[in-house]
């Protein structure tokens, strides 16, 4: 992936499939969709899966990059995200120094969409799975997205409310139920030198703003220049 310049068409596509396919299962747009386009984006940095937690072992520190939570036995457990981006990632983080720069939590948006309601209606289950990754010893950030919209969260020490400091959306509603459509790139005119001066113009599609802002930012948020 490294190099690849993905458009919003790329995106797009790599989302359809999985809708055309009715296999709307939250590990395919974690990791054909999200996964995909963070590590094309920022193709220096590490995206890892995490969702299902290893045995527990002297090599490796969850509580790293994890919150924690107590289970039905009262013990206190890692809460692993779905997926870790860092800086030189390696699993036996006690013995080396690992960047840890964000951590991403997925939804599908089929099955636990949060493209269709703002972050103050969200339940507590979610909330709290937010408010344990913001919990980490050694990360700060969490990304939450369904792939149609992203939130972005940064550990807030004066302030315990979960509001996102950034909010992407790429898609626009459309009537009720729910119903939604990409979002379209506005359609501009530019001066052709060839037929100038005989009244024709080429008509474009501008770039979609929205998805240049996630580029841009999902940058800035995991290169700490937000």
């Amino acid at each position: 992936m490294n190099n690849f310049e993905v458009t919003f068409d790329d995106y797009k596509g790599w989302f359809e499939k999985y809708k055309k396919n009715n296999d709307v299962r939250e590990i395919n747009f974690q990791n054909e969709v999200v996964k995909k386009f963070i590590s094309a984006i920022c193709a220096d940095l590490d995206v890892e899966n995490s969702e299902k937690k290893g045995p527990d072992t002297a090599k490796h520190d969850y509580l790293q990059y994890c919150g924690t939570y107590i289970d039905k036995t009262g013990k206190e457990k890692a809460f692993t995200p779905d997926l870790v981006i860092a800086k030189n990632w390696n699993w036996m983080n006690k013995e080396y120094e690992v960047e840890y720069r964000a951590i991403v939590e997925v939804k599908s948006p089929y099955q636990q969409p949060i493209y269709n309601k703002n972050y103050e209606k969200y339940g507590e289950n979610l909330k709290n799975e937010l408010r344990r990754h913001l919990s980490a010893k050694n990360n700060d950030k969490v990304i939450l997205t369904d792939a149609m919209k992203w939130e972005f969260y940064k550990k807030n020490e004066e302030d315990n409310e979960l509001v996102p400091i950034r909010t992407i959306r790429l898609y626009d509603l459309s009537g009720g139920g729910g119903k939604w459509e990409w979002k379209k790139g506005e359609q501009g005119i530019v001066e052709n030198d060839v037929i100038k001066g005989f009244g024709d113009n080429l008509p474009y599609t501008k770039p979609i703003e929205e998805f240049v802002e996630l580029k841009n930012f999902l940058k800035e948020f995991l290169n700490n220049e937000e």
